[in-house]
């Protein structure tokens, strides 16, 4: 049986939650399996073994929507937003890894990469409004490499644009009250930047596992 015979080499998933989906490698063999739980005990799940030479094609899927509140299940929003609309609701992301293989009972292997979603807020200043993070589609390794570096950048220039927003708010005297409001709007401002870091995070994992499959 290969499952016996799997060297695992690495496993790329999320490894703070235990029932995060692994996908787990053996170069040595050019193996795969993508399992839900510990890498450490996933033969007792008893995966699919799949060839690397067996794999067709991979891409990665990122769905970005809006919803009008942050609660974990949300509703999905419908409809177009105006401009003025882009601040006030908050952006999801989920991401999906797929996987097409010629092996008689995997031939798609579809499975979310990051545990949780992914929800941003829009800080709340003036001189850089934008909408979500434009990721929403499908992503081929090159095209993976292109966003990591634009969100990158994209967070560079939000840095800088909050930046820029306090200095105009102690010149014009629009700042918070009081030294409290201060610091939660400055958390707020870092957790925007933070959640772009770890959404090119998973992107890079997404990155790397197709460049395994691609060997």
């Amino acid at each position: 049986m290969l499952l016996d015979k799997f060297v695992m080499k690495k496993a790329l998933g999320v490894k703070k939650y235990p029932d995060a989906m692994q996908f787990i490698y053996d170069d040595q063999n050019r193996w795969f399996a993508v399992a839900q739980g510990p890498a450490e005990s996933f033969k007792e799940k008893e995966p699919w073994v799949i060839e690397y030479d067996q794999v067709e094609d991979v891409w990665l899927e990122v769905d970005e929507y809006w919803t009008e509140t942050g609660e974990k299940y949300a509703q999905r929003g419908m409809g177009t937003l105006l401009q003025e609309d882009f601040k006030k609701v908050y952006w999801r992301y989920d991401f999906y890894m797929n996987i097409k293989t010629s092996h008689p009972y995997a031939k798609k292997i579809r499975y979310q990469m990051n545990y949780k979603t992914a929800v941003l807020k829009i800080p709340g200043f003036s001189l850089f409004v934008h909408r979500g993070l434009d990721l929403s589609g499908k992503y081929k390794p090159a095209k993976i490499e292109a966003e990591i570096d634009r969100l990158k950048q994209f967070a560079v220039e939000c840095d800088k644009a909050i930046k820029r927003g306090k200095v105009v708010d102690v010149l014009i005297g629009d700042k918070p009250d009081n030294f409290f409001e201060r610091i939660v709007k400055g958390v707020v401002d870092n957790y925007y930047i933070s959640r772009i870091d770890k959404i090119c995070k998973t992107m890079k994992r997404a990155e790397v596992i197709s460049e395994v499959l691609n060997k």
